[in-house]
């Protein structure tokens, strides 16, 4: 489970740096590093562990927001 959360945080923040630099949408679910992973990992992980799955989005979401942090303090 831990490396499905860190495989989707990271996917999500690449999908969140292409949304806003090469397609220019600002708007939330794609702007936002948590929504993104949280969106992002929802329906596979559900699928995968079931109601487990609901706290591992939740966490790929946060790990996700934690890659962004510390990547702009690099």
């Amino acid at each position: 489970m831990i490396f499905n959360i860190i495989g989707l945080a990271a996917f999500s923040h690449l999908a969140v740096e292409f949304f806003t630099s090469h397609l220019e949408i600002n708007t939330k679910p794609f702007s936002c590093n948590l929504c993104m992973g949280f969106w992002v990992s929802l329906f596979p992980l559900v699928i995968q562990y079931g109601n487990d799955g609901f706290l591992a989005a939740a966490l790929t979401g946060v790990t996700s927001e934690a890659i962004y942090r510390i990547l702009n303090r690099l």
